[in-house]
């Protein structure tokens, strides 16, 4: 059998922050990493930000990594095979 290739490969290795941020978006509604990091203002100006980020992780540092995440697995990869 072939293994089946992981879409957090060796490139896209999100923080636990940017993991959280994938998870809350998809709650809200996002299935796709582009819904989500669309939505990252909306979590930007919600009471969310320490609930979902902690005290380590900045909304400016998830969205980074969600654009690097962006380049390397693509747009319309399904949050429910990144999480």
């Amino acid at each position: 059998m072939w293994p089946v290739s992981n879409p957090w490969d060796e490139e896209f290795s999100p923080s636990a922050g940017a993991r959280n941020t994938l998870r809350w978006a998809h709650a809200m509604g996002a299935s796709t990493l582009s819904e989500a990091y669309d939505m990252l203002e909306q979590l930007e100006l919600s009471n969310d930000v320490p609930e979902v980020l902690g005290h380590d992780e900045t909304v400016e540092g998830v969205r980074e990594e969600i654009e690097f995440g962006l380049e390397t697995v693509g747009p319309d990869a399904l949050l429910t095979t990144l999480m």
